[in-house]
């Protein structure tokens, strides 16, 4: 499994021209190996968007990046709505219950995602419940932990720099068909 973990800087003036471009990313519904894709705003930096995708495999990810995932962007309009752009790619490592990370991505309304070094990222994969751990793809030394929740409550705990995204239920795609 690939965790794809984007994170967009804009302005005031761009930020509801971010979101109706993000809201266009429906074709991914379709693409072979997309399992889905959650986002919305960062709760502790308002002008930052944070969008969370997970693929089957790496293979079926640079398959979309090599076929798809330019003509969706521009169709999108989306490269004018942010000032910088950050990717980052990772390997799963661990998640505790496949199934509960799938339906996260079709009902949760709060994403949680603490990247850094081993230590930081498995503390906070060892106080929040669920959700999934990978490794980067770039540098080994870096992980991610991302969990999804139904409310905000939950996603409190855990370590202070963690991302607390506010899902848009507009940026939301999920596969069709049954999940594996």
């Amino acid at each position: 499994m690939l965790i794809k973990w984007i994170t967009c800087k804009v302005t005031e003036n761009q930020k509801q021209s971010f979101s109706h471009a993000q809201a266009k990313w429906r074709p991914l519904e379709e693409i072979t190996g997309f399992l889905g894709q959650v986002g919305g705003w960062n709760q502790h930096q308002p002008l930052e968007a944070c969008i969370l995708t997970v693929w089957e495999s790496r293979e079926h990810y640079q398959s979309f990046m090599e076929k798809d995932h330019d003509p969706i962007f521009h169709q999108t309009g989306q490269a004018q709505t942010y000032e910088a752009i950050s990717v980052q790619l990772f390997s799963k490592l661990t998640y505790s219950d496949e199934r509960q990370m799938l339906d996260g991505l079709e009902s949760a309304q709060i994403l949680r995602v603490v990247c850094g070094s081993e230590n930081n990222v498995l503390a906070e994969a060892r106080a929040v419940p669920g959700g999934i751990v990978g490794q980067s793809l770039k540098d080994s030394l870096q992980y991610i932990a991302a969990s999804l929740w139904k409310n905000d409550q939950l996603a409190q705990t855990g370590v202070a720099q963690a991302h607390t995204v506010a899902l848009e239920q507009a940026w939301r795609v999920v596969k069709r068909g049954d999940l594996k």
